[in-house]
């Protein structure tokens, strides 16, 4: 308090450092009277005082006193005027500042200091104009335009930065304005300064994929120049603007597989049916394209710099799941870069290969095996790690292969003592992955196992270890596999505290000890009357025979085929068996359900790459899952579904992050991944029944998450249908609530206090948002269908007359279809025209769960052509929701989710001209 005087009469002079720091613990008290405040923001206004220091001060006074944060903030934009660099420094700490929502200014204001007379000021305007302040589109797009033709570079590529930021927000839905400035940044790629072409290339690339995303006719026509665009600038002269041109092409979503074959041919490979179809002036144009591709991605993984290396590997990352055939080309150049001398560029081919796996598109050859497992002893442990990862997960072709991977495996693990836990857990994940591959292992090395467990001093050596782990890991979850010799479950548990670690992802060690006992066993029903002399083990090579049977455990073929005989004839076995194996089931799937909820906290924290890697590799290991029982699958059905579900979920909730300087997010890329959630979680809530109260309060809180992000988001024509959808689900939330007395989750709350305030600052109600435990109760049921259509394929079509209908033989098979299920034969054709036929489940006859039955549907207007081709598919009416978006005559009322694949049915037209 005594402090307050002498700053009033001292404020002419300069103040000292000693008295900045006494104001400042005035500041960041909390019982700091106003009056004191109040003087204190005086002194510091002054025109002499305004400093950096005073800035910061200011910025202070505005986070710990938050009645004084429109003062503080009107002080910091009057500095903002200023033609030094304390404009920059004013500016910046607005930024600091924590509001609830962007920052507003009116026009007049920004518009002042974007014309303001403090180049960097004007600089750092235009460039966070984008990202920090909430001015209106159609001004904040103009003044950024025009600004990119000033006479200074910094404040063109600045312009362009903010186009960035802008393109992120979504606020566009003028087609023409998003070409005219996707065009403008074209011109810039041919500036003189290297600054304004980087950000002119990321304003191609985002603003480019907002064009595409703009037009679903021409989405591949504009994706593919976008392409061609952004493969030309990959030999600018400058390194920084080759980088960001890879940067931008590992955000392409669709691109023709002849362009990317192209992009790694360095010669224009010309498609000659293609260039049949078009007309001379396209040709030219398809073949200018051609050339800016031709070579791009091997420029630059054959570049000096290893930060273009890097990015081009990077690229590759999203690339490879465009085409199989690409992936399959793309791959030799990949191995190429494993032995590169830079260790960021090994990594990240490497974790481009990982990516590849995860989505199906690594196909390992022999001609590969060499380059490829020769990371195992690499001198860099990251390097080894990210090799062992994608063994992980990768499917091996042959013996040989599986053979190769298990020596490196071991020449790893001698050479690298470090690595023994996560060797420990790649040898698991081969075995549980190749299962057919494990009998021979088996044959090949129980000699010296047992030799090893009977007094030699090799008893504790890695190398026994690691083949116990790969022959108790192919059995896991029930799956026969007789040609494991019981005793080596017996010698697993003497290492039980060793290997533990390679089964951690999966089971807790009292599940793997039960496990292991319980396949320690020999089979009670084995038969004693079989001798065995030294020598004689014989065991089955392959895959589905009947295990032998001896003194150590394995089963003889002719016993063990009378043993499947008689298990046959014992029903109350088998039903016993299944129970058995459901339990299982449902504890693995709890056990990886039970991961998510806590990768949410890493995921706030902003490090989705590696909660997204997790999440796919449960995903996964739930699709190698294979169990006998129906039960058994409906079960992993849903766990994979719900797993997927939460990829997308955090896929999404990037765009809740703050920027990190990583790769921006263009509104055609949200706006997908929020459909195609949408989508998943409807199928969820749709095709399993059965659901306990809280099993279905967890999914509905998906569901209202989900629409919540869409209206946060997106600016769409169908706020009003999103908006009466989410009322719907927390109606629904609500009555659950109500009906089992359990207290709602903070995120709940908020959201319904803002339904209640017709508010649509949904943001406030995501911050609480976190994912919760999903207990999997094991009653569910998986709704599906299966249709097939006999004798017809492209080379067998169906005969018509256009003009007049078709008949379309199908044979159906429903496995759990309840009577309450309204079920719809949905036909489509390219031209986007689409029928319904309705199934009414009460003609077709049918008892149990899986019902089959024939049904010829009636296809009426089929087109005027030589031929076509007709897309059939078994839907189910989304009912769970009480609003009807869809009014169609004759057709659905509410939304579909397909119960099986989509099948082709050709015709051709028998009419004789």
């Amino acid at each position: 308090m005594d402090d307050t005087p002498q700053l009033q009469s001292n404020s002419e002079q300069p103040l000292t450092l000693h008295t900045l720091s006494s104001i400042r613990s005035l500041l960041i008290n909390p019982s700091t009277p106003k009056p004191t405040l109040s003087s204190i923001l005086q002194t510091l206004t002054r025109s002499s005082q305004l400093t950096h220091h005073t800035l910061n001060l200011l910025t202070d006074l505005a986070i710990h006193h938050p009645s004084f944060s429109q003062l503080a903030l009107d002080s910091l934009l009057t500095a903002t005027e200023s033609p030094t660099r304390l404009a920059v420094d004013s500016l910046a700490s607005i930024s600091e500042l924590s509001f609830p929502d962007s920052f507003e200014l009116d026009d007049g204001r920004f518009v002042s200091l974007c014309f303001g007379p403090s180049i960097p000021g004007r600089i750092w305007m235009l460039k966070n104009a984008g990202y920090l302040f909430k001015v209106r589109p159609a001004l904040l797009f103009t003044v950024l335009l025009g600004f990119t033709k000033d006479p200074y570079p910094y404040v063109r590529a600045a312009s362009l930065e903010g186009l960035v930021g802008l393109s992120e927000r979504g606020d566009f839905n003028d087609v023409s304005m998003v070409k005219g400035c996707y065009q403008r940044a074209l011109q810039l790629l041919t500036d003189m300064e290297d600054c304004v072409r980087i950000s002119a290339v990321r304003v191609v690339a985002s603003w480019g994929l907002m064009l595409s995303a703009s037009n679903a006719d021409m989405k591949a026509y504009w994706c593919n120049e976008v392409f061609a665009k952004l493969c030309s600038m990959v030999r600018d002269m400058s390194m920084k603007v080759r980088v960001e041109a890879f940067n931008g092409l590992a955000k392409m979503e669709i691109v023709s597989k002849d362009f990317l074959l192209q992009s790694l041919s360095k010669r224009v490979l010309r498609n000659e049916k293609q260039m049949e179809a078009m007309d001379q002036s396209t040709s030219e144009q398809f073949v200018t394209l051609a050339t800016s591709v031709a070579g791009a991605l091997v420029h630059g993984l054959e570049e000096e710099f290893f930060e273009v290396r890097k990015s081009a590997c990077q690229s590759l990352h999203t690339l490879t799941i465009l085409s199989v055939e690409f992936a399959r080309e793309a791959l030799d150049l990949l191995m190429d870069m494993l032995n590169d001398d830079s260790v960021v560029v090994r990594l990240q081919a490497l974790e481009t290969m990982h990516h590849m796996a995860i989505n199906g598109c690594l196909k390992l050859q022999e001609k590969h095996l060499h380059m490829f497992l020769g990371a195992l002893v690499d001198n860099c442990r990251e390097v080894r790690c990210a090799e062992r990862k994608i063994l992980k997960i990768v499917k091996l072709n042959d013996l040989a292969m599986f053979k190769s991977s298990i020596d490196r495996l071991m020449e790893n693990l001698d050479s690298y003592l470090q690595d023994e836990a996560d060797v420990f857990s790649a040898f698991s994940h081969l075995g549980r992955n190749h299962k057919k591959f494990v009998g021979y292992i088996v044959k090949e090395t129980f000699e010296e196992v047992e030799a090893a467990f009977e007094g030699n001093d090799e008893f504790k050596s890695a190398r026994i270890a690691a083949l116990l782990i790969i022959s108790i890991s192919a059995p896991l979850f029930n799956e026969y596999l007789g040609v494991i010799p019981p005793v080596l479950f017996s010698y697993a548990v003497t290492l039980l505290d060793r290997i533990y670690d390679a089964f951690s992802d999966i089971m807790d060690k009292d599940a793997l000890l039960a496990y292991l006992c319980e396949k320690s066993r020999p089979p009670s029903y084995s038969a004693p009357n079989i001798s065995h002399s030294e020598g004689e083990q014989q065991l089955p090579l392959i895959e589905g025979d009947t295990p032998n049977c001896a003194s150590n455990g394995v089963i003889d073929s002719e016993v063990g085929s009378q043993i499947m005989k008689e298990q046959k004839e014992l029903p109350s076995y088998q039903v016993e068996q299944h129970q058995s194996e459901y339990s299982e089931v449902t504890k693995f799937v709890n056990f990886i359900l039970a991961k998510c909820p806590d990768m949410w906290q890493t995921i706030e924290t902003g490090l989705t790459n590696e909660v997204l890697r997790s999440l796919r590799c449960l995903k996964e290991e739930l699709s190698t899952m294979k169990f006998d029982s129906l039960g058994s699958h409906d079960a992993l059905a849903f766990a994979l579904l719900y797993i997927r579900i939460i990829i997308l979920l955090v896929e999404v909730w990037e765009h809740l992050l703050p920027a990190k300087g990583s790769r921006s997010h263009g509104m055609g890329e949200l706006e997908f991944k929020l459909g195609k959630l949408d989508r998943r979680i409807k199928e969820l809530m749709s095709t399993f029944v059965g659901f306990s109260a809280e099993e279905e309060l967890n999914m509905l809180e998906l569901i209202l998450v989900t629409y919540a992000l869409r209206l946060c988001k997106l600016e769409t024509i169908c706020v009003n249908l999103t908006f009466k959808r989410l009322t719907s689900i927390y109606s629904c939330v609500e009555s659950i609530l109500k009906e089992r007395s359990v207290l709602p989750s903070n995120f709940v709350v908020e959201l319904g206090k803002l339904l209640h305030e017709c508010s649509l600052q949904f943001d406030r109600c995501l911050k609480l948002f976190s994912l919760k435990k999903f207990v999997f109760h094991g009653t569910v049921k998986h709704l599906k269908a299966e249709l097939s259509i006999s004798n017809n394929d492209s080379l067998h079509p169906f005969p018509f007359v256009s003009g007049l209908p078709v008949s379309i033989p199908c044979k159906i098979k429903l496995h759990n279809i309840i009577s309450n299920c309204k079920l719809w034969l949905r036909m489509s054709l390219d031209d986007g025209l689409v029928q319904y036929v309705f199934l009414d489940l009460d003609n077709f006859i049918g008892t149990g769960d899986v019902k089959n039955f024939d049904f010829v549907a009636p296809f009426y207007r089929t087109p005027k052509s030589n031929s076509f081709t007709l897309k059939v598919c078994i839907s189910l009416e989304c009912l769970f929701e009480n609003v009807s978006p869809i009014q169609r005559y004759g057709g659905p009322k509410y939304e579909l989710v397909p119960l099986c694949k989509e099948k082709q049915v050709y015709y051709f037209n028998v009419n004789k001209d």
